[in-house]
């Protein structure tokens, strides 16, 4: 039996390992606000499935297709509607000055959000003007203190304030030690989790993990999943983060005789990476669904990830 630890016992003599408890995989998707003509059935038979799998919080991104923000709130308002899930919303400091991105924040806020991944987001040629936040954990400092003035809106609650994280490192960054610096000054600013760009080895992430823990990161690293389901689209998406597709990967997938057996190997390579992160301390897993209910679905079975 534990002692009885005193009230005025420091937080920080205070063990939570003594405490045995149940675990699970902590999961959560990333989707897309949809096009304004797109099919409704779709969306909905979207929002169905992964709703069934009852996640931590459904990650919702912003897009010109969409109508940036605006096409980000009003999907939120449906996913609200229509399913159990927790929407946390995308907001980049490219969304406007600070005015412009409080007004944001209370605009998703009354759509349901009680999260947001705060990020710089991809800078314009010219760089972003003087007047806005420069840097993501400027926006999460600006997050926090419209929380502190806004606190009745949550019940003695808050929001949950996710950032990005770079395993291999941001392509803006002098060194690795660079990029810890970077996290540990957001979550100084008080994020409360930080999720991974994409990375095609395990080790990867695994190293990554225990470095930032080394240095100080105590915040949860959710490791971002994307199904690997063609070479071209691999290709792609390496092209998009600025990242290098390892050579094993590209060999295996070019291997295939098919379309059919290159779905297939991208796929079981995609459910090895999440199966040995997971053996190796995750602990979590954010997949990026693309809109696509029968890929996510495939994908956790072959991790071995069921729903309710």
């Amino acid at each position: 039996m534990s002692p009885r630890l005193s009230a005025s016992a420091p937080l920080d003599q205070i063990s939570y390992d003594d405490f045995e408890m149940p675990t699970r995989t902590a999961l959560s998707f990333e989707v897309i606000p949809p096009r304004h003509d797109a099919d409704a059935a779709k969306i909905d038979r979207l929002l169905a499935t992964l709703d069934a799998y009852n996640p931590d919080y459904i990650a919702v991104t912003s897009s010109q297709r969409s109508g940036w923000l605006e096409g980000t709130a009003q999907f939120i308002e449906r996913i609200s509607a229509q399913t159990r899930m927790r929407p946390l919303a995308h907001l980049a400091c490219t969304a406007g000055d600070r005015q412009q991105l409080i007004s944001w924040i209370n605009r998703l806020m009354d759509a349901g959000v009680r999260g947001l991944l705060a990020l710089r987001g991809d800078l314009p040629p010219e760089g972003l003007p003087a007047h806005y936040l420069q840097h993501a954990d400027e926006l999460v400092r600006l997050i926090r203190q419209l929380e502190h003035q806004q606190a009745a809106r949550f019940a003695a609650g808050r929001l949950a304030v996710g950032v990005a994280c770079y395993p291999n490192g941001h392509a803006e960054s002098a060194n690795y030690d660079e990029d810890l610096d970077v996290l540990l000054a957001k979550q100084r600013s008080g994020a409360d989790l930080a999720i991974t760009q994409l990375f095609f080895d395990p080790e990867d992430y695994l190293r990554f993990l225990q470095k930032a823990r080394l240095a100080g990161v105590h915040i949860p690293l959710i490791p971002g999943i994307m199904p690997m389901t063609s070479l071209a689209r691999l290709r792609r998406m390496g092209e998009l983060s600025g990242l290098e597709v390892p050579q094993r990967v590209i060999d295996k997938l070019a291997a295939a005789n098919s379309p059919e057996e290159e779905h297939d190997i991208g796929m079981e390579l995609t459910a090895q990476l999440a199966r040995t992160i997971l053996a190796g301390g995750a602990g979590s897993l954010h997949i990026y669904t693309h809109n696509n209910p029968d890929i996510t679905v495939e994908l956790l079975d072959r991790i071995g990830i069921t729903h309710d």
